[in-house]
């Protein structure tokens, strides 16, 4: 395929968010492969817990003391080249998506926050001494931000499509991470969950401006969704201090 300047510059222009979202998390797997090689890791280096926790990975101990970083830097990062693939596949094609829905700016807040909401139920709830890493917290709330503006907007076509498919993407990975070991479930509720109350809360601005009709967007309830987002953050970092605060 020839390079096309042109194309990359009209990606940009339409999905710039997803695309800086995957180049810095494909950055970030290079320079953990190259510290890797450096270290005698081989091409292994995105596997190793040392290198991970580095890197930023999340281990609820460390956000404990204090590197409360490592509730926003796993989204970036991932465990193996399946896992970075996997997760890059589903952001370029759902991420671009919800960009167009939400727009840019509210996009970017909502991928992080989600994120970080699932990292903080892991904290608040996950076991103690378990590394995790991934953008599954953030594209988890992808999921409930989907189905969040599939109640908002019961008449557009494409959000029902991909509220639908979300929804059944949600069912069948929670099944799955019932049956599998490595998982942060938590992370992925958390994100869930953070996502479904972002998505009422911030909505879709772009889609209003289509030709269908809003019937099931009101203030009350995007205010409600905001504090309950609000509330939801300040109870994991509660209890998790709480938690950990026996510990040390």
């Amino acid at each position: 395929m020839a390079f096309n300047p042109q194309r990359i510059k009209q990606e940009m222009k339409q999905n710039g968010v997803t695309v800086v979202l995957l180049t810095i998390q494909v950055t970030l797997f290079i320079l953990m492969t190259l510290y890797g090689l450096a270290n005698g890791y081989g091409l292994d280096g995105t596997t190793q817990t040392q290198i991970l926790v580095k890197f930023g990975a999340m281990y609820a101990p460390l956000v404990a003391m204090g590197e409360y970083w490592r509730l926003i830097t796993p989204i970036f990062l991932h465990i193996g080249l399946v896992h970075l693939i996997l997760n890059s596949f589903f952001l370029y094609f759902a991420g671009k998506e919800l960009e167009a829905m939400m727009g840019r700016i509210p996009f970017l807040i909502f991928y992080i926050l989600s994120g970080l909401s699932g990292n903080l139920l892991s904290f608040a709830f996950g076991p103690m001494q378990t590394v995790s890493a991934g953008a599954s917290t953030a594209l988890f709330g992808l999921f409930g931000g989907f189905i969040a503006l599939g109640r908002i907007f019961p008449y557009h076509p494409r959000v029902q499509y991909m509220a639908r498919n979300m929804l059944a993407l949600v069912v069948v990975n929670l099944v799955f991470n019932l049956f599998s070991q490595g998982i942060d479930m938590f992370g992925h509720i958390g994100g869930l969950i953070g996502g479904l109350l972002l998505g009422f809360a911030i909505s879709g601005p772009q889609v209003k401006k289509s030709r269908y009709n809003v019937t099931e967007d009101n203030k009350h309830r995007r205010i409600a969704s905001g504090i309950g987002f609000l509330f939801f953050v300040v109870f994991c970092i509660v209890y998790g201090i709480q938690r950990y605060g026996a510990f040390f």
